[in-house]
């Protein structure tokens, strides 16, 4: 069976949000301290909260649809603060989404 849809959104969330992060933090304030160009920040910044926020959304209706444990959604939570732990965290979720898959999990 197939993994709920809900969870494949969630890691791929996870993977843009998380490189979102990356690219306010590793370009857009380095270009706004050092070239000057605040604009940089407001737009990424920007793109970036609202990718955080749809993922931590989407993250709540996982948890409450029982897709993923607490304990795993607190740590994709702490993985959303965190540059480059979005790629952990949509590792993790392809694993239990392959784990689902295999169990022949209800969606």
């Amino acid at each position: 069976m197939k993994a709920p849809s809900s969870l494949r959104y969630l890691s791929l969330l996870a993977l843009v949000e998380g490189a979102s992060l990356v690219a306010l933090i590793g370009v857009a304030m380095p270009l706004k301290y050092f070239a000057g160009l605040p604009e940089a920040v407001r737009v990424v910044g920007m793109t970036h909260g609202g990718l955080f926020l749809l993922a931590t959304a989407t993250l709540a209706v996982v948890l409450a649809r029982g897709h993923l444990s607490p304990l795993k959604g607190a740590s994709v939570f702490a993985a959303s603060l965190i540059p480059f732990a979005g790629l952990w965290s949509h590792r993790m979720l392809v694993r239990n989404i392959a784990a689902r898959s295999s169990q022949g999990c209800p969606t």
